[in-house]
């Protein structure tokens, strides 16, 4: 239970939304499994600028070896300049479908152990 006292004139306001956790800084190509998270359900990360260009399976769902930023960029979570993305483990896929989108080609790929999900 949450117990508040009133004190006086409240200048702003403030929502909890969760426990926060650490942001951790990547390269361009680093990727879930190069991170070991695999058993992290979510993180965050840091993604640096110009990530256009790495392996990269899937559209929307991508496998966990894929290099995140790029992956990121692809979906239009961030853009060349980089900035900070939502990282989601999800539950492997039969098959990954390639795409074009946001200066970004990834490839189709069959089943997969395990995939990810991206945010802002």
């Amino acid at each position: 239970m949450l117990k508040t006292t009133l004190l006086g004139l409240i200048v702003g306001t403030f929502l909890l939304v969760g426990a926060a956790h650490a942001v951790t800084n990547v390269s361009c190509t680093d990727s879930i499994k190069s991170l070991n998270k695999t058993a992290t359900m979510s993180f965050s990360v840091m993604c640096p600028v110009n990530c256009t260009s790495g392996s990269v399976w899937g559209t929307d769902l991508y496998t966990t070896d894929s290099a995140i930023c790029v992956a990121a960029v692809h979906a239009g979570v961030i853009k060349e300049k980089g900035g900070l993305v939502k990282v989601s483990l999800k539950p492997g896929r039969p098959s990954y479908q390639g795409s074009f989108r946001n200066g970004v080609t990834t490839s189709q790929w069959g089943s997969y152990q395990q995939s990810f999900k991206v945010a802002p």
